[in-house]
C-alpha cells in the first residue's frame, strides 16, 4: 500500500519577499489605468444559484455530439462580494466549461448593474467541467444562456452584495496531487494527451476563508489546478471531480465554497488509469483526494484578520506573430481538404480561409490581442484572472516573481481565448500547441507568455501598500 506524503507550507498571512529578476521588469506595451487602495472594515457576502441545464442539451466538452440524459450533480454559479471602504468587487465561479468573450462581457455588465459595481469589478471564472452546456460564443446554447445561465448569474451577483457583512479573512496552502501535467512525450517525440510526471505542474492548493462576527466561516475559496475532465465522455451533467471537493469542504466548514481553477491548460486530473480522462467513477476518486487536501488546508488556517482590499485595472497587450504567408496558407488548406476529417478540421479550414481572404484584401489583421484586466488584492492574496487555458508553468512564474505570499492565477476567467502554452513547449507541438496555432488567423507570438507574466507583475505595482 502506498502512503502519500503531504508537505504543509507556511500559512501565515505575511507577504513573501521575493526578488524579481531584472528581465521581468520590461517596458510594457499596455496602458495601465488605475490602482485603488481603500481602508475600512472588510465585508463579504456570498450567494449561490443552481444553473443545471434541462435534459437533452449538448455538452461543451467530451461527448458534445450527444445530449445529456441525466444529472449526476447540479451545476452552480457562486458569487462572492467583497467590500473595503468605498469599493466592491464581485467574484463569481460558474461550473461550466468555458464562457465566450461576448457572453462574459454581457454577463459582467448585467451582473455589475444588478450588484451596483462597475463591470470591470465583476470577475467570472469557469471551473472548466466538460460535462456542462455550451456557453462559448460559437454554437452557444442560447435557450440555456437566456433562460437559465444569465438570469441565475445576475441573481447570484445581486444576492451576494445584499448579503455583505463584516468579515475577517484567513488563508492557507498545501501541496496537492489532484493534477498532473498531461503532455505525455512518447519515444518517437510525439506529444499526446496522457500523463507526464516530470512536466510542469502547479502543486499548490490554496483555501481562503471568511468568518463573520460570530466566529463562524461563511464563505470559502478553493484554488487548485486540473482539467475537470475525469468523467470523460458521458451524458451525465456533473461538476466533475471539483464537485466532490466543494461539497466536502462545505460540510466540514459550514460555509458556501467556490472553486477557482488555476492554469490548467496542460494539466489533467491525476487518475489511476494513466490517462487524462476516465468516467464518473474516476471523477469521484479524484474528487475525494482533492477533498482531503482542501480540508487539510482549511484546518491549517491559523489567523483571520480584517484586511484591506486593493483593485488594480488596466490592459494587457499580447503581440501577434506575423500572418501566415499566402502560399503556405494555400498549401495547408489543400492538405487539410485532401486529408481525413477530424474534430478540428472545420476550425482549421475556417482559419486558413480567413488568412487567404486577408491577403486578397491586402490586410494583415491586428498586430496584438488586448484585453482588460482587473487584479484583486486582499492582504497577502492576489487574484489574477487569465482569459486563456494557460500552461501551468506560467502560473509558477507569476508566483515566483510576485511579492505576495498567495498569488493565485485563475484560468478560463473573464473570457475564453483558447490555449496559451509556455514558449518552450511550442517546438514540441501537441494538442494544446495546435489549438494555440489555429485559434485565429493571426495567432499570438511564441513569447506571448512572457508578455502576460511581465504585464501582470507590473500591474501588481499599482496596488498601494
Amino acid at each position: 500500500m502506498t502512503t502519500r506524503r503531504h508537505f504543509l507550507r507556511n500559512s501565515a498571512l505575511g507577504i513573501a519577499s521575493v526578488a524579481v529578476p531584472a528581465a521581468v521588469i520590461a517596458t510594457p506595451t499596455n496602458n495601465f489605468i488605475s490602482g485603488i487602495k481603500e481602508s475600512g472594515q472588510l465585508k463579504a457576502g456570498i450567494a449561490r444559484e443552481i444553473i443545471t441545464p434541462r435534459p437533452g442539451g449538448l455538452f461543451m466538452g467530451y461527448g458534445s455530439d450527444k445530449g445529456s440524459t441525466a444529472v449526476h450533480d447540479d451545476l452552480t454559479v457562486t458569487a462572492l462580494a467583497i467590500e473595503s471602504g468605498q469599493h466592491k468587487v464581485v467574484l463569481m465561479s460558474a461550473t461550466v466549461c468555458l464562457i465566450g468573450n461576448k457572453l462574459v462581457s454581457r454577463i459582467r455588465t448585467l451582473c455589475g448593474e444588478a450588484a451596483g459595481v462597475p463591470a470591470s469589478h465583476v470577475i467570472i471564472a469557469a471551473t472548466h467541467t466538460h460535462s456542462g452546456p455550451i456557453t462559448t460564443d460559437t454554437n452557444t446554447d442560447l435557450p440555456y444562456c437566456d433562460e437559465i445561465f444569465i438570469p441565475k448569474c445576475i441573481a447570484a451577483a445581486k444576492a451576494s452584495v445584499e448579503a455583505l457583512k463584516p468579515a475577517t479573512v484567513g488563508v492557507a496552502k498545501t501541496d496537492s496531487l489532484v493534477g498532473i501535467n498531461r503532455r505525455q512525450l512518447l519515444s518517437d517525440d510525439r506529444v499526446v494527451l496522457g500523463q507526464n510526471p516530470w512536466g510542469a505542474y502547479d502543486r499548490e492548493m490554496t483555501v481562503v476563508s471568511f468568518k463573520g462576527d460570530d466566529g463562524k466561516s461563511f464563505a470559502n475559496i478553493i484554488h487548485c489546478t486540473a482539467h475537470c475532465t475525469a468523467s470523460g465522455i458521458n451524458t451525465e451533467v456533473t461538476r466533475d471531480w471539483a464537485g466532490v471537493m466543494i461539497d466536502r469542504l462545505e460540510k466540514e466548514s459550514g460555509a458556501i465554497t467556490m472553486f477557482f481553477n488555476g492554469m490548467e491548460g496542460d494539466v489533467a486530473p491525476r487518475m489511476a488509469n494513466g490517462g487524462s480522462t476516465g468516467d464518473i467513477n474516476h471523477a469521484m476518486e479524484v474528487g475525494s483526494v482533492a477533498a482531503l487536501d482542501a480540508v487539510r488546508a482549511y484546518k491549517d488556517i491559523r489567523v483571520y484578520k480584517d484586511e484591506n482590499m486593493s483593485v488594480a485595472t488596466g490592459k494587457v497587450t499580447l503581440p501577434h506573430a506575423p500572418i501566415m504567408p499566402l502560399e503556405e496558407a494555400r498549401s495547408e488548406l489543400a492538405k487539410i481538404e485532401a486529408g481525413p476529417k477530424g474534430r478540428w478540421t472545420g476550425d482549421y479550414t475556417n482559419i486558413l480561409t480567413k488568412v487567404i481572404e486577408f491577403h486578397a484584401k491586402g490586410e494583415t489583421g491586428e498586430s496584438s490581442f488586448v484585453y482588460d484586466q482587473t487584479l484583486v488584492n486582499i492582504g497577502s492574496i492576489v487574484l489574477i484572472p487569465i482569459p486563456f487555458e494557460a500552461s501551468s508553468e506560467i502560473s509558477l512564474r507569476l508566483r515566483t516573481y510576485s511579492k505576495y505570499g498567495h498569488t493565485l492565477a485563475i484560468g478560463c476567467t473573464n473570457g475564453s481565448n483558447s490555449y496559451l502554452p509556455s514558449q518552450d513547449q511550442i517546438c514540441r507541438g501537441g494538442y494544446e500547441v495546435e489549438r494555440f496555432m489555429w485559434f485565429t488567423p493571426r495567432r499570438l507570438a511564441d513569447n506571448a507568455d512572457k508578455h502576460l507574466v511581465n504585464q501582470n507583475l507590473l500591474l501588481m505595482e499599482k496596488f498601494i501598500i
